[in-house]
């Protein structure tokens, strides 16, 4: 099996409160569409995650219950260091990755787009719910495709 990895930023969140913290904003009605269709493209290009890492931020919470129809049996940890988080930090989060199989990262930008250009060298513009798969191979990772919303 091959080393996978699944960066994927939260789906489109709400403004409307503007007493929330930021950590505390929810979905807005986009964000709830979007995410199971999502989940949907992911599973149909067979992208299943065997391990979910997930920023402890509403929106992202949100953004995986939206897609538990497909990955509601798949194991997640909530990591607050995800959380507005740089390249290093997320390169931290991500030394628990799997060394065979397939995580997924799914948290926030600008850390989603930085982190991809980090690992393959590329820049992906990453709006709210894509996601990235990148490939490991000898060390080098490749993004191997990129899933926007709006696109399917």
């Amino acid at each position: 099996m091959t080393r996978r990895l699944i960066v994927m930023r939260h789906a489109k969140s709400s403004w409307e409160n503007p007493n929330l913290r930021d950590h505390d904003r929810p979905l807005n009605p986009r964000g709830k569409r979007d995410s199971p269709r999502v989940a949907d493209e992911l599973a149909s290009r067979d992208w299943v995650p065997e391990l979910i890492l997930v920023s402890s931020a509403t929106r992202t919470l949100q953004t995986l219950e939206g897609m538990s129809h497909q990955f509601g049996s798949v194991r997640n940890e909530v990591r607050p260091g995800i959380y507005h988080a740089g390249v290093h930090d997320l390169l931290l989060e991500l030394e628990e990755m799997l060394d065979d199989g397939t995580t997924m990262i799914l948290g926030h930008n600008p850390g989603s787009e930085m982190l991809i250009n980090h690992l393959s060298g590329e820049w992906h513009v990453m709006p709210t719910a894509a996601a990235a798969l990148l490939e490991e191979t000898n060390g080098v990772w490749t993004v191997k495709s990129v899933i926007r919303p709006k696109e399917i």
